[in-house]
C-alpha cells in the first residue's frame, strides 16, 4: 500500500535535483503528480481504516473500500465543502450547516491539487516552474495536516460522502 509520507518525500526529492542542474519538466511534473497522490492515498487510507478498522490492510473489505474512492467524486465533494455554509442537500446529508475550517482547508487544497495533477499528467502544453511546483508540494503537506486535525466524526461523514453517492 502506498505510504503518503514516502510519496511526499519522493516529490520533494524530485524537486531537489541539485544546484548544478535544475529540475527537468519531467521531474517537476512527476513531483506535482506524486505529491497529489500522497494526499489522495492519505484519504483512501483514512477511509479504509475508519470503516474497516486498523490492522485490517490485508482483508478483502479493506481493499474494496480503498478502491471505492474515485478522483472525480472526491473532487466534487471537496468543491462542495469549500464554502462558508453548506448547500441545503449537504446540510441534510451531513447533519451540519458547515464543516470545520480544517476540512475546508483540506477540501480547497484537494481540488486545486487534483487540477494541478491533471495538468502535470495529461497536458503536454503545460510548463511547470520550480517555485510553483514546490508550492504545490508544500500545499499537500499543509492539506495532509489539516485533514489529520479534522474531528473524527466529521472526517468519517465526509469520507462516507466521498464513497457513496446518496439519493
Amino acid at each position: 500500500m502506498p505510504d503518503p509520507t514516502d510519496l511526499l518525500a519522493v516529490a520533494r526529492l524530485l524537486l531537489s535535483s541539485g544546484e548544478a542542474q535544475p529540475a527537468s519538466q519531467a521531474q517537476l511534473r512527476r513531483a506535482v503528480s506524486t505529491a497529489y497522490y500522497a494526499l489522495f492515498h492519505t484519504v483512501l487510507r483514512a477511509g479504509a481504516e475508519r470503516f474497516m478498522g486498523t490492522g485490517k490492510q490485508q482483508s478483502a473489505g479493506y481493499r474494496l473500500l480503498y478502491r471505492s474512492f474515485t478522483h472525480g467524486r472526491m473532487k466534487s465533494v471537496c468543491e462542495s465543502l469549500n464554502v462558508a455554509v453548506l448547500g441545503k442537500t449537504l446540510q441534510q446529508q451531513l447533519g451540519r450547516t458547515a464543516v470545520s475550517q480544517e476540512m475546508r482547508d483540506f477540501a480547497g487544497a484537494f481540488a486545486v491539487l487534483q487540477e494541478a495533477r491533471n495538468l502535470a499528467d495529461y497536458d503536454p502544453t503545460s510548463v511547470f516552474v520550480l517555485s510553483d511546483s514546490a508550492g504545490l508540494v508544500d500545499a499537500v503537506d499543509v492539506a495532509m495536516v489539516a485533514f489529520g486535525h479534522v474531528a473524527p466524526d466529521e472526517r468519517a461523514d465526509v469520507l462516507a460522502l466521498m464513497i457513496v453517492n446518496p439519493k
